[in-house]
Formats: structure tokens, C-alpha cells, sequence
């Protein structure tokens, strides 16, 4: 599913940009799932690390000992892993707000790639201005903008630059994808999917 698709269903509308899949209808080798809270990663901050960490290794250990040519050793994907996951983590913890405060990460091992999916939720105010990064970044070249938004974040200090994304989109060719859905006129429940291939980038 690509960019702005919309999953209408009893006048809630969905919003969905990017790469998005219905990991329900996917075979997968193995999932997993945990819930926080984001009130306590945000007061505890060390347990974005943590939980990133723990859940890298565990994940990584799926893959053998020796690999094929071409596809990412055990410890480079614990590697990769584990930045991707405390971004998405930190994330959660500094742009949670409103009436509900749990965060979910659910994880999918496929044969080709792992997908990891994290859940927290906003105010409706916060939507638009994400959704106006998501777009920026997933409509522009990443390196050019990489560099753009670096110096924008030296000169101002932005909050919220997208760098993480940006960093990991270039840098590890991993795909996202990001829905939004309203649950009460206080709470809106962002999904952030991250696609991780199984096979070295060049």
C-alpha cells in the first residue's frame, strides 16, 4: 500500500503513507509483542534503550550463525536493529500525548525481511504536523534532504527534524510506513512499520 490511502470503515477514516502491509494476512516465521507505558519511557528514559537493545539481540539471534552472500550477519542486524528501535522507542517517549498512554510493538520475522510495528497515540493536533514530515520525507531524494534538515536543525533546533528517519532510510534502505487512526476526539493511535530486508544494501 503506498502513500495517502485512506481505510474508511464506519466513518473513521484511516490514514496511511508509505509502505504499508496488513501483517494479519502475512505468513510469518515468528512475532512477537509487548506493551509500555509511554508516561514511564518518557520519565525512565534509559528503557528505550533497554527495551530496543533486548529486543534486537532476541530478534537478531533468528538469524544463523552463518548466512548466505549478500545477506546481513547476526551482528550487523542486531546493529541495525537496534538503532531502528530505540529511534522508534524515543519517539514514542518525547510525542505521546493526550488520554492514552500505551505504546505497542509487535515484530514479524518473514523469510525475506522483519517488520516491526510500534503504536502510541497523540493529540489531534500533533497529526497534521506529522503527517506534513511524513511527506517530506517520503517525496524527497533523502540524501539532499538529510543535509537539509541538518542544517536546519543546527540553525534552529527543530523539534521533531525527522533525522532518525532519514539516517535509516539512506543509510539501511529500510521502507516505512505510518498510519493514523482516530479513536475518540482526544486520542489519535499513530502506527509507525518498519520494513528490515534480510539482504546487505549496497
Amino acid at each position: 500500500m503506498n502513500s495517502d490511502d485512506r481505510i474508511c470503515d464506519d466513518r473513521i477514516c484511516d490514514q496511511v503513507f508509505g509502505f504499508w502491509e496488513d501483517m494479519s494476512a502475512i505468513p510469518a516465521l515468528g512475532q512477537h509483542q509487548m506493551k509500555l507505558d509511554a508516561a514511564q519511557l518518557a520519565a525512565h528514559w534509559r528503557r528505550c534503550s533497554l527495551s530496543s537493545d533486548f529486543w534486537a539481540r532476541y530478534t537478531a539471534l533468528f538469524v544463523p550463525g552463518i548466512v548466505p552472500p549478500g545477506t546481513l550477519p547476526r551482528d550487523a542486524m542486531e546493529g541495525v536493529l537496534s538503532y531502528l528501535l530505540n529511534e522508534l522507542f524515543e519517539n514514542c517517549a518525547k510525542f505521546s500525548g493526550g488520554p492514552v498512554g500505551d505504546v505497542v510493538y509487535q515484530s514479524w520475522l518473514l523469510e525475506d525481511r522483519i517488520v516491526f510495528q510500534i503504536t502510541n497515540h497523540i493529540i489531534p493536533e500533533g497529526q497534521a504536523p506529522f503527517i506534513d514530515l511524513i511527506v517530506e520525507l517520503l517525496e524527497n531524494d533523502p540524501d539532499e534532504l538529510y543535509f537539509r534538515r541538518l542544517e536546519a536543525n543546527a540553525e534552529d533546533e527543530l523539534r521533531g527534524s525527522g533525522l532518525g528517519y532519514l539516517t535509516l532510510i539512506k543509510d539501511y534502505d529500510i521502507r516505512f510506513g505510518f498510519q493514523f487512526k482516530p479513536g475518540s476526539p482526544e486520542s489519535i493511535a499513530v502506527s509507525v512499520q518498519a520494513h528490515v530486508s534480510r539482504e546487505e544494501t549496497l
